[in-house]
């Protein structure tokens, strides 16, 4: 059956291609223009989560996307959007513009790849420079520009400061878009434009913004442009949890999907986004489609039908990552749903025993535990294909000794279900066990997608459902069914998916796939109730944690600090994780970490005081520090533990520690929302040093009155 599934994901790959409505996840409204906009020379793509302009080699051009918006409301209209430069050329810039064709006039507020943000206005000819400020961007991935507007007036806001006014000119009240200017490579995300504000009075000179800053502390990388990611959470077991909450308005710019509730979205990286979601739906449907065959077919089955059908499924989701097409991307993505479909177990079943879920009826439940079906479906999938599923058994920690029995498992299986089917299967290039010919007469297998009242449900009724009902009805050509099988995804109110013998329908849940979205999101991207509620975000799929989180040394009283002024071990409600959070890492933190041990500032004193070798390597990217702190804002990078940064670390760590392995090395961050240092210490102890990570970081040292590196040069 492997056609079925590399038909499915070659054909999700065609749909998830760059193009226009990949882009209306980066700019929104903006999106609608692109490509009727492009100039020559320019080329426009996704890449990071960003909406990437390059221009290689037209000195002097300009890129502009124009969106007609007229005046401004009563209310008041914020236009927000992230941008990022990286450019040779000290003058390239970036930014947002107000623009009135008709009289000649803008205003533009931009950001150059020298760091410097300018505000001017031209009328006609006339140019009126209204502010220059240097240094104010960063050109990490986390500059945002603001554009405040009420009738006939604008205020300009870069990283939360504003730069400055205008009302008198005619640029206010037209046009609105971004400017990429010169070589460079140039990034968008996140535009937005919203009028929904509260009322106020007076001008923008007048009043404030009425929104807080978001900036972040992300590495630039090495060339193009910071990868960029989602924010902080927690969430609950995909079948226990209630619905998620629904998405508010704030954040639902820009997604193009109809409905109410939270659109996970992964970093904007779509081949994930539809690996992620096709994962979850091709797990919960195989597994139910188990269910129609033994019931249909009317097959036997000697053990527990929960258990036989989970390993159904296994076999058919593993089963095209084991005949690879010739498309790297087909490839991709059948590996990564593959993952995700196992993994929604691991993560249910781990946050089950965090919650320390009672199991006192679960001997009861005609179901597995989460993490045996996670086990059972790992084992099959590996056995099928260690190669690919390695990295992820290992990140769980699935043990040597189970690993050897896979191999066996996922024979004995795939024999048992192959020869069980064969008497309903037609033969054919990959079914050759079938031993009904290849035109033997037999029902079908129907597909509806049903208009959701959710987000998620309309991605998979409106973007998905083409692909995925040409694959399902691909199975009433493979097996000889007595009648038809009707399979329709739909609104339930709850969150389930079953067949129903006596209509031989399988019912799809629109909730049960958002609510396992919304889980996997919170805990990799550190999403809350699947939305980005703040700054930061989480990696790719198959990297868990093999061990537990490692708490605190605990440390005598009497090293010289009283309590701490802030409390560093608050849960901020986000699960530790051994994956990476993503650009621009700001966002709650975790106050337990996998492979380091987590420290307060009384621990760090003490350590600092009795270690005259002690390594402290701060990924801020702060100028004011620990004293004997190393600048490495690199070292808190996302990516993953296994890329080329990795080797890098461990020699510039070696290098800090004389060849002393046995060293410990403390990471430190701005403070507890700053998720840099706690990949830095990840990142560490995951090459087997001995990684501390101090949470509260520079905040909590400066709160608790100890010294910084100004302090030290003012003394001096």
């Amino acid at each position: 059956m492997r056609l079925r599934g590399v038909a499915l994901f070659s054909a999700l790959v065609a749909i998830s291609a760059p193009a226009h409505a990949e882009f209306e996840q980066q700019l929104g409204p903006l999106a609608t223009g692109v490509r009727q906009q492009m100039l020559q020379g320019w080329t426009a793509a996704v890449q990071d989560g960003w909406f990437t302009l390059r221009n290689p080699a037209t000195p002097g051009s300009e890129q502009t996307f124009y969106l007609r918006v007229g005046p401004a409301p009563e209310q008041g209209r914020v236009t927000d959007v992230n941008v990022v430069v990286n450019s040779q050329n000290p003058k390239a810039s970036i930014g947002v513009a107000l623009n009135n064709r008709a009289t000649k006039g803008l205003c533009l507020i931009e950001i150059t790849a020298d760091k410097n943000t300018i505000l001017f206005c031209l009328e006609g000819d006339k140019r009126r420079d209204i502010a220059t400020i240097p240094n104010l961007a960063k050109l990490d991935g986390s500059d945002r520009i603001k554009v405040v507007e009420l009738p006939g007036a604008a205020r300009f806001i870069v990283n939360g400061k504003v730069v400055g006014d205008v009302t008198d000119s005619s640029a206010v009240g037209a046009d609105i878009g971004v400017m990429a200017y010169d070589v460079g490579t140039f990034g968008i995300a996140d535009f937005s434009i919203t009028t929904d504000l509260a009322p106020r009075q007076g001008t923008p000179a007048q009043q404030g913004s009425g929104l807080p800053p978001r900036s972040g502390a992300a590495a630039p990388a090495p060339a193009g442009l910071p990868p960029r990611g989602g924010a902080a959470g927690g969430s609950g077991a995909p079948q226990k949890a209630p619905p998620p909450a629904a998405n508010p308005a704030s954040n639902s710019g820009g997604s193009g999907l109809p409905g109410a509730g939270p659109y996970p979205r992964f970093g904007g990286d779509t081949m994930r986004i539809v690996s992620v979601y096709v994962g979850i739906m091709r797990s919960i449907f195989m597994h139910e489609f188990g269910h129609a065959l033994i019931g249909e077919l009317e097959l036997p089955s000697t053990g527990a039908e929960e258990d036989a059908v989970d390993i159904y499924a296994a076999l058919q989701i593993v089963e095209p990552t084991m005949y690879p097409s010739s498309d790297p991307d087909t490839n991709t993505m059948a590996r990564d749903a593959a993952t995700y479909a196992a993994l929604q177990w691991y993560y249910s079943g781990k946050l089950a025993e965090k919650r320390g879920a009672s199991e006192s009826s679960a001997w009861q439940d005609e179901h597995t535990g989460d993490l045996k079906r996670f086990r059972n479906m790992l084992c099959i999938m590996y056995g099928g294909n260690p190669a690919v599923f390695e990295s992820v058994a290992k990140h769980v920690g699935l043990e040597d000794r189970t690993k050897a029995r896979c191999s066996d498992e996922f024979n004995k299986q795939n024999r048992a279900w192959r020869r069980i089917l064969a008497p309903h299967t037609r033969v054919g290039t990959w079914s050759p066990d079938g031993q009904q010919p290849a035109n033997a007469p037999g029902a079908p297998v129907n597909v509806v997608f049903e208009p959701s009242k959710r987000k998620i449900g309309n991605l998979f009724a409106n973007n998905l459902s083409d692909a995925i009902t040409a694959n399902i009805k691909l199975l009433g050509q493979t097996y000889v069914l007595p009648r038809p099988v009707n399979v329709v995804f739909k609104d339930c109110g709850k969150l389930n998916a079953w067949y129903a013998p006596r209509e031989g329908s399988i019912t799809m849940c629109y909730e049960l796939i958002e609510n396992i979205a919304v889980m996997i999101s919170d805990i990799e991207m550190g999403t809350v109730g699947g939305e980005v509620v703040a700054q930061g975000g989480g990696k790719a799929p198959g990297q868990q944690p093999q061990q537990q989180p490692q708490q605190q040394p605990r440390t005598s009283p009497g090293q010289g600090m009283p309590p701490s002024a802030i409390d560093e071990l608050q849960d901020m409600g986000v699960p530790p994780t051994s994956l990476l959070f993503a650009a621009p890492y700001k966002g709650p933190t975790p106050n337990q970490i996998y492979r380091a041990k987590l420290i307060t500032t009384a621990d760090l004193v003490g350590m600092v005081k009795n270690d005259k070798n002690l390594v402290i390597v701060d990924t801020s990217g702060l100028r004011d520090t620990l004293p004997i702190g190393y600048p490495l804002p690199d070292a808190g990078s996302d990516g993953s533990v296994t890329d080329q940064l990795q080797s890098a670390l461990d020699a510039w760590l070696l290098k800090k520690a004389n060849n002393n392995r046995g060293q410990a090395i403390v990471f430190v961050g701005a403070g507890m929302n700053d998720r840099s240092s706690y990949n830095a210490a990840l990142r560490a102890g995951s090459l087997g040093w001995s990684a501390y990570w101090y949470r509260g970081g520079v905040e909590a040292w400066t709160a608790n009155g100890l010294p910084t590196t100004s302090d030290m040069a003012k003394k001096q």
